[in-house]
């Protein structure tokens, strides 16, 4: 059985995903957070869960669009 060596290049682009992914999810959670309010306003029963999520999933939406047309 052979082990593989990984050098210092392979790990970087995990790593670099990763930050990638990370800093995504923040950035939707800060957006959601300052527009929460104003749409409470006009959805009183929605959770700030539900806003949350409508904002990932509109965020996603564009890169399926994209991937279908490919």
């Amino acid at each position: 059985m052979t082990t593989k060596k990984y050098g210092a290049a392979d790990l970087r682009v995990p790593d670099a995903t990763h930050e990638y992914n990370v800093q995504r999810e923040i950035d939707s959670f800060l957006r959601a957070i300052n527009s929460y309010p104003d749409r409470f306003a006009r959805e009183p029963y929605l959770s700030f869960q539900q806003h949350l999520s409508s904002i990932v999933t509109a965020e996603q939406l564009p890169a399926v669009d994209e991937d279908l047309r490919r």
